[in-house]
């Protein structure tokens, strides 16, 4: 009956959102080799024994990013100059879609349909450093908008102030 099959093909689906996506029967998008579970940072995530790339999904990337970056910080746009390449995503196999890093140079992978994200070797501690970077820029930037405006208003800082605030650290 069509009831009954219905019934057994929910049985068959897996949930996509979270990454759950037999997270350990998914193949290198570089060398073909199985991937085997692991953590990234403390999170689930699929990695190659071969050449130590590794699959994470969304959420994985935003908690990498969130222990870099301050909690106020606006993060902004992630994919910048997408392009196909020849790899083929581990989730669905299409081509994968590599694009610069939050506009840095660094270069990485994703699923077409955003089930997840490829990383090569290290480029998860890359993507921690470009956080750490984004959010020391922001603090001297905030620094410099202080000093603009005080001197605007006629305060004097001292060279100590003025050093403390260089390195974005008041």
């Amino acid at each position: 009956s069509i009831m009954g099959l219905s019934a057994l093909s929910s049985l068959f689906t897996f949930p996509i959102n979270q990454g759950l996506v037999k997270l350990n029967q998914l193949v290198c998008p570089v060398d073909q080799t199985n991937l085997v579970l692991s953590k990234t940072s403390g999170e689930e995530s699929s990695t190659c024994p071969k050449c130590d790339g590794v699959w994470i999904t969304l959420e994985v990337l935003e908690a990498l990013e969130d222990r870099a970056a301050s909690a106020d910080m606006v993060k902004g746009q992630r994919q910048y100059g997408k392009h196909e390449v020849d790899h083929y995503c581990p989730h669905c196999n299409k081509g994968m879609v590599r694009f610069r890093y939050r506009g840095y140079n660094l270069e990485i992978e994703s699923c077409p349909s955003d089930a997840g994200f490829w990383l090569d070797k290290s480029e998860d501690r890359e993507i921690r450093d470009v956080m750490k970077r984004r959010t020391s820029n922001l603090a001297r930037a905030s620094s410099a908008e202080r000093s603009w405006h005080n001197a605007r208003r006629g305060v004097k800082v001292g060279l100590f102030q003025r050093i403390k605030q260089l390195l974005g650290m008041d």
